[in-house]
């Protein structure tokens, strides 16, 4: 009874790292999984949200510094996880809405949440994103990363859907695009009100960016060395 209960525990935990190990690797598998189960739908989406949390814990060193509480530091985690869901919705709809632009057909009404399955799935290799606070190269792996999801989408509504990869292309360039312009547009519109959101959930301003901070850290080192 107790293993049984053991093993229904771990099958979601399971079910998460062998789907985002398989997608990352272009598995046809993962995305015909995504298209054709709801519970593998919910672990994409919960992919997405991990993807979200592994920016932040890469971000930690300035809610550290700033000396954020605990549980502040874990609601920083799950509003940047949720703000990953909610893009990879965006992109995902988008994608959906410019599909009949390209005159294939092939995509009805009922395929929406598969459409959102894939493009949630895709954004595994942003579970890496950890990594992408680094100096010097964090940058362009974050770079990497964004278009390492973007060849998954892509890739994705082509064997998970059978979309003609012309068509998967489109809609898979056109959702991106229209979720990047309207993270652009949002976060430029509502820079003030997002800010106090994220002061009222972090408890800081988190005004210092890591790469102040290791500036900074050179900085005192080189005043401590001199003679």
């Amino acid at each position: 009874m107790m293993q049984a209960v053991f093993a229904d525990l771990l099958a979601f935990p399971l079910m998460l790292i062998a789907l985002a190990t398989a997608s990352i690797g272009f598995s046809t598998g993962a995305f015909d999984a995504v298209t054709q189960s709801a519970q593998a739908q919910t672990a994409a989406l919960t992919i997405a949200f991990l993807a979200g949390v592994s920016e932040m814990l890469g971000q930690s060193v300035i809610l550290v510094v700033n000396r954020v509480a605990l549980y502040r530091f874990l609601a920083s985690l799950a509003f940047t996880g949720a703000s990953y869901v909610l893009t990879a919705l965006i992109w995902a709809l988008s994608a959906f809405a410019v599909a009949p632009l390209t005159r294939v057909g092939t995509l009805g009404p009922g395929d929406i949440t598969a459409v959102t399955g894939i493009v949630a799935l895709a954004f595994s290799p942003r579970l890496l994103g950890v990594f992408a606070i680094a100096p010097y190269f964090g940058a362009a792996l974050g770079n990497f990363l964004e278009a390492w999801a973007l060849a998954l989408v892509i890739f994705g509504l082509r064997v998970g859907l059978d979309l003609p990869l012309g068509a998967a292309v489109f809609c898979g360039s056109a959702g991106w695009i229209v979720s990047y312009a309207l993270r652009g547009f949002f976060g430029h519109a509502l820079a003030k009100p997002l800010g106090r959101l994220r002061i009222m959930i972090s408890g800081s301003p988190l005004d210092r960016s890591p790469q102040q901070i290791i500036n900074d850290l050179i900085q005192a080192l080189k005043e401590e060395t001199r003679p």
